[in-house]
């Protein structure tokens, strides 16, 4: 398998755009939720995916609702986003929710609304646009992620980690961006044109 590790250059420019792309859609879900929201910035790495799911595997016993939304272009992959059962509980509390459907349905316009605004901001800053399914939702156990089908469907991973904070709320949720081999070339070529266009 060919190895897709970006270099500090790559990397350092990757940064930089998500750390836009993740301003963008801070300021929309922040309206969204009538919040105030805050980031850290993101920690951003090419893992193969049983690297990421050992990482999963030291926080068992804990159980999340996770969503993925799908989206496609030369840009392509999977965005996945973590929310635990107590920051999903204080959202439902925020929103004034009286049900668990209820519940589902404001984590997945959520996860709409977060990664279709980062992932859209990342691909115009790198002059591609993308085109999104709809997101689905589902409560695991953490022990249980390499179980889920978006995790057996990639064999190296970018992961692009931060947490998204409400912090009067008390809202903390992760995201992750899993893209396929070829996504993670095109991604490189893409950051070296960046690169020789600021030399």
């Amino acid at each position: 398998m060919d190895d897709y590790t970006l270099t500090e250059d790559e990397r350092d420019v990757l940064q930089e755009l998500m750390n836009v792309a993740y301003g963008n859609a801070t300021a929309v879900v922040a309206e969204m939720l009538e919040a105030f929201a805050s980031l850290s910035i993101p920690n951003i790495q090419v893992l193969k995916i049983n690297e990421l799911l050992s990482r999963f595997n030291s926080l068992k016993g804990d159980s999340y609702f996770f969503s993925t939304q799908a989206f496609n272009g030369s840009f392509s992959g999977e965005s996945s986003f973590f929310i635990d059962e107590e920051s999903a509980n204080n959202l439902a509390k925020h929103l004034e929710l009286e049900s668990s459907e209820d519940l589902d349905d404001a984590i997945l316009e959520l996860t709409n609304v977060l990664t279709s605004t980062l992932v859209t901001k990342l691909s115009a800053e790198m002059d591609t646009q993308v085109s999104f399914s709809l997101p689905s939702i589902s409560k695991v156990p953490l022990e249980d992620i390499p179980e889920v089908e978006a995790f057996q469907s990639y064999s190296q991973v970018i992961v692009i980690d931060t947490q998204l904070n409400f912090q009067d709320q008390k809202i903390n949720g992760e995201i992750f961006i899993l893209t396929k081999d070829e996504s993670i070339q095109w991604l490189k070529t893409q950051l070296n044109t960046i690169l020789e266009q600021l030399m």
